[in-house]
């Protein structure tokens, strides 16, 4: 047992060393001399986030362009139905692929049609996708839902930066566009709102419990409005092939693989410990125990 034991507390020295951060030395103003400093990438990630704004009325008279280059708004897509509202960009290599993809299978396994019973609406943030890159990502993500779909239900839009903007606000979307690498940090959810376009509902990641979706579609059509949930992040950021390291918001995903490692490992030992006091008292109990007489 204390082989074991010695065995974990080196899994949790190392679990601990990749959950903490690692300070970046950068250069300093001369006046001050060298310093650590926060890294840039924390101080521009904190101006992403996903905020819960339940209730709040999305502005569906917004006009926007939508997959075959016709002007419409947000309502006309929405058709007075409870809506799937997803904020995307058409050229994201990385996280929004997923979150769509993750919309595709969650709609597959519920029993409402869209264009039907409800709807999906996606907006580009990204003022500079166009109508053909709405019309490809409508096409591979309607195609990744059903190999029979027609796309009807699915609406892929896009719009001018003031536009999209007062969208993503109204359900408290941030990103930000990093000039270096030429991409969005932006974090990953999806909203449902109510047929008349109030926000009622939060998912958040990449996979979203058909159950839940459902019963919340189901809500949002009756006009209810849910509670706040518990936020789980997963923000979007780059890979700098130059320095070979992820954005700072890979590592945190890192860091928190690190930090439940941390916690399964204390709960293993904790187990153990407890287990073999429990053996060593038991043992210590039958030895005193009186021996039988014989026959």
């Amino acid at each position: 047992m204390n082989r074991l034991l010695s065995q974990l507390l080196s899994l949790l020295a190392l679990a601990a060393a990749l959950s903490c951060p690692v300070a970046q030395p950068t250069r300093a103003d001369e006046s001050k001399g060298s310093e650590l400093m926060e890294p840039p990438q924390a101080a521009f990630l904190r101006k992403v986030d996903f905020v819960q704004r339940l209730n709040n009325q999305v502005p569906v008279d917004l006009k926007f362009t939508n997959d075959r280059g016709e002007d419409v708004t947000i309502a006309e897509c929405m058709n007075g139905r409870p809506t799937i509202f997803v904020l995307a960009y058409y050229r994201c290599p990385m996280l929004c692929n997923q979150v769509l993809n993750g919309v595709a299978r969650t709609v597959q396994g519920i029993d409402l049609d869209p264009g039907e019973e409800i709807e999906i609406v996606v907006v580009s943030f990204d003022p500079s996708d166009t109508v053909e890159l709405a019309a490809q990502k409508k096409e591979a993500v309607v195609h990744a839902y059903s190999h029979k779909a027609d796309g009807k239900g699915w609406h892929f839009l896009i719009g001018d930066e003031k536009t999209v903007a007062a969208a993503a606000e109204s359900v408290g979307f941030q990103y930000q566009y990093d000039e270096q690498s030429k991409q969005y940090a932006h974090a990953s959810g999806i909203t449902v709102l109510t047929p008349d376009g109030r926000v009622s509902k939060y998912f958040y990641g990449i996979d979203y419990p058909t159950r839940d979706v459902r019963l919340g579609l189901i809500e949002a059509s009756e006009g209810n409005i849910g509670t706040p949930v518990d936020r789980l992040l997963l923000y979007c950021f780059h890979y700098d092939p130059i320095t070979g390291r992820y954005g700072l918001a890979i590592m945190s995903v890192v860091r928190a693989g690190g930090v439940l490692t941390v916690a399964g490992v204390l709960g293993f030992i904790t187990v153990s410990l407890r287990r073999e006091r429990r053996n060593s008292r038991e043992s210590r109990v039958e030895s005193l125990e009186p021996e039988e007489a014989g026959p």
